[in-house]
């Protein structure tokens, strides 16, 4: 289930280290609106969040600048120096290309060759190496089709990439190309995540294989899917109907079957030996997995109730298999990021077995050191500096609302912190111990910066890009008491021009499922973004994490087990019970709307709580669990056979006949995440309980409703909603 960022990225971001730059429109046209402003299609093309990362093997910075729809830069800025310079960019490349057959390669998502010297780019036929030092730009001759997810060995001789569902590994030198499975296909996948272990297990990076440091071996998952149902995705656009097949499991459904495989090579690239770990019935999850320093393999292996988690070492000469550490949890437990191996054996691992998620050392003896205590939540390893001195972590602390970053000791457990400002931080670490840094609040768009190793701030970033201009929210972060007397943090986003004398519509912005929160001290994302363009038109913007939400600890996380919905709406009331309580709020027009899981508790809302709202707005939701993916939903929910109380009390479906209010559901009949099979299922019980509901379909668009222009569309819908139902019915004066 995607989290409430999940869709097109609009992170409006600062252009020059001092300023913060603004679109305008052209002169002599009518003045457009915020939403247009924000989401036109020329605003969407202009709008995007530039990836920013050190150049592997230097101490400078690069990103690929996209302001120029014509011609995309690879940049490059020094921090020493303070120089900036193009590195390549697209006109460039187009004339190296020169009259050969194929499309000209374009910079969208180089990957660098470790050296830092090279990076590979697509023309959207054959994979391009460009030499950076040499200017030259080499065509890679291999088979037919399309190369996905390539990565480079670490010494930089060999790509691996997977084309047809078999992974492949090309020897630059040599020329040479060859074909480490056999067998892919449309249900058996090597070397690529399937459609749920991506959505759900990986992180949404479909790569599923890794190099050995050395270079000498790589491994890959298997996943044979061949067991599991297939969903039909219908294209109805055309005069002969489209089918696309999707192997989904939902709960209670077989899931695929993991394995395991390892190849080695010798000078000549040719496999010289392969390692296979198969695992039988009950089948787990196999979410992670890599090498160690010394060239075992370690895999973590999950239980399919995911309450069970053990990281496996692998000897692979002898494929001795040895437990290094199991967790349990009594809710649910899920795989654990950014493991760092040591050359003694030990290693960094994530847990929350005290309650909140720690950073801990586990000794190669199994002494389990932790290296963040306190009542915070770990969020984020980020690295360890090359003398295995110090690590690098980001942490919600001192509030869940808010991302720090900070620097501990491994001989000692000193820990620095690096980030005393508020808001959001988040870094990436350089070989050299030099952090880069990006950091923003509600209030103030990012900016990205060096620091040093010692914690000393250096150069700012000077990534330029443009912000909309619009009518930018005051907001305001208040507590929220539940019913049980727990605090609830919550915030408002308030008109600028707002009156405590005025009484005013509010709209409730909801996402509310596990593992994510919306009250985050950070620039807006897209669906932020556009709760900013209500508060310009005269609404009142509110927000609140309920029970479930992260970064407060297993305990609050894990007080919806079994019951997602039922366990989550009292605390959503509780937020409109705060609502009601303020002399300028209207007690009689507040809405609520939300995307995905926001769009599941929108709806769960208006059925579960009917006279509540006065209006609400539902974008692609899920309306009944048993029709969702089964590791997401299992992992919360149990299967149906198991928990069939939790499963009929968390059902939009089974309750709409209770529906009274005002309400817009929106769906593209391409979702392949939350099938639009949920919207038709509702409109299908609606009319036979005599319930009527606004509806907007997209065809053949996907989850995040994705295509020029669309979110415009979407979006003014919502507000054009809200105004309709929310606008004119209240007092404007008290």
């Amino acid at each position: 289930m995607p989290g409430p960022a999940r869709f097109l990225l609009l992170l409006p971001l600062i252009c020059l280290p001092s300023t913060i730059t603004t679109a305008d429109e052209p002169a002599g046209d009518p003045a457009p609106s915020d939403l247009e402003i924000a989401f036109s299609e020329s605003a969407e093309i202009h709008l995007y969040t530039p990836r920013v990362e050190w150049r592997p093997g230097h101490d400078t910075v690069v990103w690929v600048d996209r302001s120029d729809p014509l011609n995309s830069r690879l940049m490059e800025f020094d921090p020493s120096s303070g120089d900036r310079r193009t590195l390549i960019d697209d006109r460039r490349l187009i004339a190296l290309s020169g009259d050969r057959p194929g499309e000209s390669p374009l910079l969208e998502d180089p990957v660098w060759r470790p050296d830092g010297n090279a990076v590979l780019i697509s023309d959207g036929e054959s994979p391009n190496l460009f030499d950076l030092e040499s200017g030259t730009l080499k065509v890679l001759e291999v088979g037919e089709g399309v190369e996905i997810h390539p990565r480079f060995s670490p010494d930089g001789r060999r790509i691996a990439w997977v084309r047809g569902n078999d992974l492949w590994v090309y020897d630059i030198g040599l020329k040479k190309e060859t074909r480490l499975s056999q067998d892919g296909s449309e249900s058996v996948f090597n070397g690529v995540f399937d459609w749920v272990y991506e959505e759900e297990l990986a992180g949404r990076d479909g790569r599923a294989f890794e190099w050995a440091h050395d270079s000498s071996a790589i491994v890959w998952l298997r996943l044979d899917d061949g067991s599991i149902p297939v969903f039909h995705l219908i294209d109805l656009m055309e005069t002969h109907s489209q089918v696309t097949e999707q192997r989904y499991p939902v709960p209670g459904d077989p899931s695929p079957r993991p394995s395991l495989h390892v190849t080695h090579f010798g000078e000549s690239s040719a496999p010289t030996g392969v390692n296979e770990i198969a695992f039988g019935d009950p089948l787990p999850y196999i979410p992670r997995f890599g090498f160690t320093p010394d060239g075992d393999l370690w895999y973590q292996e999950l239980d399919r109730a995911q309450e069970h988690l053990k990281l496996v070492r692998v000897n692979l000469k002898t494929n001795g298999r040895r437990v290094l550490i199991k967790e349990s949890d009594v809710y649910w437990i899920g795989a654990v990021d950014d493991l760092h191996f040591f050359d003694d054996g030990s290693f960094l691992w994530l847990s929350r077995r005290e309650g909140n998620t720690h950073l801990w050392h586990v000794r190669a003896g199994g002494e389990l050191v932790d290296l963040s205590p306190g009542p915070w939540d770990v969020t984020k390893m980020i690295g360890v500096d090359a003398g295995d001195r110090f690590a690098w972590y980001q942490t919600a602390r001192p509030n869940p609302m808010e991302r720090r970053l900070f620097r501990v000791d491994l001989s000692n457990g000193d820990t620095m912190s690096l980030t005393p400002g508020t808001g959001t931080h988040s870094a990436e670490l350089a070989a050299s111990g030099s952090l880069l840094v990006t950091t923003s609040t509600l209030g103030a768009p990012p900016r990205r910066w060096v620091m040093d190793h010692s914690g000393a701030k250096g150069s700012e970033i000077p990534v330029e890009h443009p912000i909309p201009r619009i009518k930018y929210a005051d907001y305001r972060f208040v507590d929220v008491e539940a019913d049980d007397g727990i605090i609830l943090n919550a915030m408002l986003l308030l008109p600028q021009d707002f009156d405590e004398s005025k009484r005013y519509p509010v709209v409730i912005y909801t996402y509310g499922g596990p593992n994510a929160q919306v009250v985050v001290d950070a620039w807006p994302r897209t669906s932020g973004l556009f709760n900013h363009t209500l508060t310009g038109r005269g609404f009142v913007v509110f927000a609140l994490d309920n029970r479930g939400s992260a970064a407060r600890g297993r305990e609050f996380e894990g007080a919806t087990d079994l019951a997602l919905g039922s366990k989550q709406l009292p605390d959503q009331l509780a937020g409109v019970r705060w609502i009601k309580s303020q002399l300028w709020a209207d007690p009689e027009r507040i809405g609520i709307w939300g995307w995905s899981y926001g769009g599941y508790m929108t709806a769960y809302a208006l059925t579960h709580s009917p006279g509540t709202f006065a209006a609400g707005a539902a974008v692609a939701p899920v309306i009944d669990w048993r029709l969702y993916d089964s590791i997401y939903t299992e992992r919360y929910m149990s299967t149906p056979q198991a928990n069939p109380a939790g499963y009929a009390a968390g059902s939009v479906l089974d309750a709409v006949g209770d529906l009274e209010d005002p309400l817009l559901v929106i769906h593209g009949t391409g979702d392949d995440n939350v099938h639009v099979q949920h919207t038709l299922q509702f409109a299908d019980r609606a009319w036979r309980e005599g319930v009527r509901f606004e509806l907007m379909l997209l065809p053949n668009l996907a989850h995040g409703i994705d295509a020029p222009g669309s979110h415009l569309q979407v979006f003014g819908a919502i507000a054009d909603f809200f105004e309709r139902h929310l606008m004119g019915n209240g007092e404007t004066e008290r």
